[in-house]
């Protein structure tokens, strides 16, 4: 080879792959520089039933969380079904945390008391099923945040204040609580009128057509959720031309003005594993509120707003999810 040669060669750049030394550096300045989770936990999930909205919860719970799901249960719907894997889950499988998906589930996971905190999601009510002492569970609810329902009966004018609503106190106490703390910072009044059984709820409601209310709201109690009390909500909006607000679809398709409920699933998935990201990152679980639905659908029924002479605002109508001509 000529010195020219060499020279060329030795002038060339130089394309050597890295040792891997070189490499492990390289990785481990990466890592560094990484935001990681102070450590990977383990969880297990408990399914009430393999349903697809409690899929979609399930999906939503993997994308947001940072840990990692080691054995899922499937109850079948079969309450001492769930008894039994919560016990198999705390003595055999000891994982971190136990993922309650769907009301049965976590209905298993309160009656049995697992050493691990637990957190749930897709479930209506959970007051009404874990009480009032802190028992290490938190969760995402399928409840839509009363703030966002009074927010809906504010928009409908100046002559919507007092709200009749009724509710067995073993089921949603909790929730005519919130309600009225906040009812009173809008100028709302609640007028809730308690029952134990759906007869009582059927003459609450002639109690309030006496009384006189200025719209009527349907709660998620399911002492009261039978057709015919429904169907007396229905009857006392149109006899009084006064608003009802629902909370399903098939609600505002029955005519009430207007309906709200939870919208994903799948979001609900993701906000208990935004929870589960909090409490094996090290805060206390019994310092974490639950949360209500963040994604809602809004229905609104124009057919019955001509029917009881109300106008609804376009404040409602450009963020409704659905509209019924």
């Amino acid at each position: 080879m000529t010195a020219r040669g060499a020279t060329r060669h030795a002038l060339r750049p130089r394309c050597r792959s890295p040792s891997l030394a070189g490499l492990g550096r390289l990785l481990l300045g990466a890592l560094a520089l990484a935001p990681l989770p102070a450590w990977a936990a383990d969880v297990a999930v408990l399914m009430s039933a393999k349903v697809p909205v409690y899929e979609q919860a399930l999906r939503g719970f993997e994308q947001s969380s940072q840990h990692e799901i080691v054995a899922h249960y499937d109850m079948n719907g079969d309450p001492q079904r769930g008894r039994r894997l919560v016990r198999e889950i705390d003595t055999q499988l000891k994982p971190d945390l136990l993922l309650a998906i769907g009301l049965r589930a976590l209905e298993a996971a309160v009656q049995e008391s697992p050493s691990v905190p637990v957190v749930y999601a897709m479930v209506m009510n959970p007051p009404s099923v874990v009480g009032t002492v802190a028992k290490r569970i938190t969760g995402a609810s399928m409840n839509v945040p009363v703030e966002r329902a009074l927010q809906t009966f504010k928009q409908l004018g100046a002559g919507v204040r007092r709200i009749g609503v009724v509710y067995d106190p073993k089921n949603t106490g909790f929730l005519v609580e919130e309600a009225s703390g906040v009812a009173g910072k809008r100028n709302l009044e609640l007028v809730a009128k308690q029952v134990r059984s759906l007869g009582d709820a059927i003459a609450a409601v002639e109690q309030m057509q006496a009384e006189g209310v200025d719209a009527l709201w349907i709660l998620p109690d399911k002492t009261v959720l039978a057709p015919a009390f429904v169907e007396h909500m229905l009857l006392f909006s149109y006899r009084s031309r006064i608003p009802l607000l629902g909370l399903s679809k098939r609600h505002a398709e029955m005519g009430a003005l207007v309906s709200l409920y939870f919208a994903s699933g799948e979001d609900i998935g993701h906000q208990a594993g935004e929870l589960v990201n909090q409490i094996l990152g090290g805060r206390a679980d019994a310092s974490i509120p639950y949360t209500s639905a963040r994604e809602v659908n809004l229905v609104v029924n124009l057919k019955t707003a001509r029917k009881i002479g109300v106008e609804i605002p376009e404040s409602i109508t450009v963020a409704a999810s659905a509209v019924i001509q």
